[in-house]
């Protein structure tokens, strides 16, 4: 990763892993997903992508997840 990708990412609170943690397992239990599965291991990443890069709002990454 290079210095200006790591610059543009917004540390993640403990309120906005929270969020996040609730985000995957819902989506986890409305596909049937065990959390430990792989599907939800690069749902999670992509979460945390999202969110480092601005997708900030539960309903916005709620849609991008439904798009998986």
């Amino acid at each position: 990763m290079s210095h200006k990708v790591a610059l543009k990412k917004r540390a993640l609170s403990s309120n906005d892993l929270s969020m996040l943690d609730g985000l995957l397992k819902e989506w986890c239990e409305s596909r049937h997903y065990d959390i430990l599965n792989l599907e939800a291991q690069e749902a999670a990443r992509e979460l945390v992508m999202w969110f480092e890069f601005g997708v900030d709002k539960p309903h916005q990454l709620r849609e991008l997840l439904a798009t998986r």
